[in-house]
């Protein structure tokens, strides 16, 4: 064992020298091409390993990389279906939702914001029975009244559009014919789409009394001409001129005096526009609709004698003369809106800043002025026929007449 053992390494060493002498170039040509074919040899055995072990490496990468990919295709589906899912449930939830969220959001902004079409109930003990009543109405009836009689109110027409949103019509009545005056209420901001709505048709220096500058009423005598060149089926609206104030009881006498159709009783306050009352009933019925002790004949018709729907005892009524109830019926009408501020915030007010704002200073200036001078009106307008109107002028307490418009009357 130990000579096969010495031989075999003498043979290695001996294959080595060979090796050696190869590298150096000493071998003889048939080592030389023994040792060439040995590295061949193993050459060959090089390249099959390194094949075989590329391939099946190969194959383990592809295998990997189709799972990966699988896996990635797996993950991008699972990440796709959850995405629509949350779609559809969102637009679900558009659908179902939003519309809920809107029908809500309208009675909401209805609620936070003036409601001009909102109703009150109030309870008659007297009858025992519930009147419905629209404060609204009852508001724009008064200020209409105080501020443009001579317009003639007639009545509300009313569109409630959702979301605090209204179209408003106010009615105005001369003669049976109706002028509308289309308002937009929008979350307590008013368009107004004519600017005169609440101002009198008659200028500021229609009367003599209060003219600044030069007025353009008529001196008896211009107007007595003018209107005998009138139509006799003329009907005239016309502010008449006193000569001084009149206190109450001197205005129910002049009119008591000369039958016609009155309009407007501007009174003397200090200001820039008209105050004053219609003498007859205008626009809506408050009968009912308010405190009366609190505003004593604010609707003018509780001093009607003869009104059996009057609140007011008749026995009381008999009392009470027609000057007493025009005094009442201005301070009650003044005081009734001063306490109406959100009313007068959006409809009489300005928006500085666009936020509503009230000269309350102007109101309560008014109410004081007619408590310490009394209520006195510097003249009347009225729609008068040609021959009612030509009478009125030869009242001595008549200074003057500024007509204003008129038209021929065919329907008697």
């Amino acid at each position: 064992m130990k000579m096969k053992d010495e031989r075999q390494f003498e043979g290695s060493e001996k294959y080595g020298d060979k090796f050696e002498k190869y590298l150096s170039g000493e071998l003889k040509v048939e080592e030389f091409r023994e040792i060439e074919e040995d590295i061949e040899k193993f050459q060959v055995l090089i390249d099959y390993v390194n094949h075989t072990l590329d391939e099946e490496l190969y194959e383990k990468e592809d295998e990997g990389g189709r799972k990966n990919r699988e896996n990635s295709e797996k993950i991008s589906k699972a990440i796709g279906r959850k995405f629509r899912n949350y779609m559809i449930g969102a637009a679900a939830a558009a659908i179902c939702i939003v519309p809920l969220l809107l029908m809500g959001l309208s009675p909401l902004l209805n609620w936070i914001y003036y409601n001009p079409n909102q109703s009150k109930e109030i309870i008659v003990k007297e009858n025992d029975s519930v009147i419905v009543t629209n404060p609204f109405a009852a508001a724009m009836s008064v200020y209409m009244e105080l501020f443009c009689g001579d317009k003639g109110f007639a009545e509300l027409c009313l569109w409630p559009e959702g979301y605090g949103r209204y179209t408003i019509d106010v009615q105005t009545q001369i003669d049976g014919e109706n002028t509308s005056h289309i308002l937009e209420l929008v979350r307590n901001h008013l368009y107004q789409n004519d600017l005169s709505w609440n101002s009198s048709d008659f200028p500021a220096n229609a009367f003599t009394y209060r003219s600044e500058g030069p007025s353009l009423c008529m001196d008896k005598d211009t107007a007595r001409k003018k209107l005998e060149e009138a139509p006799e089926l003329m009907k005239i609206r016309a502010s008449i001129s006193f000569d001084k104030l009149k206190n109450m009881d001197e205005l129910a006498e002049f009119m008591g005096k000369h039958e016609t159709y009155y309009l407007y009783c501007p009174v003397d306050v200090k200001g820039y526009r008209y105050w004053g009352f219609s003498p007859e009933k205008r626009g809506y019925d408050l009968t009912y609709g308010y405190d009366l002790e609190k505003y004593p004949y604010l609707d003018i018709s509780e001093g009607s004698k003869g009104d059996e729907r009057s609140p007011i005892d008749a026995a009381v009524r008999e009392k009470v003369t027609m000057a007493e109830v025009y005094e009442k019926h201005v301070e009650s009408m003044i005081r009734f809106l001063m306490e109406d501020e959100d009313f007068l915030k959006i409809f009489d007010g300005c928006a500085p800043g666009g936020k509503n704002f009230i000269n309350t200073y102007e109101y309560v200036e008014a109410l004081d002025y007619i408590r310490e001078h009394g209520v006195k009106s510097y003249g009347v307008v009225v729609y008068a026929a040609k021959q009612e109107l030509l009478e009125m002028l030869e009242d001595s307490s008549v200074d003057g007449v500024y007509m204003l418009d008129g038209k021929i009357d065919l329907k008697f």
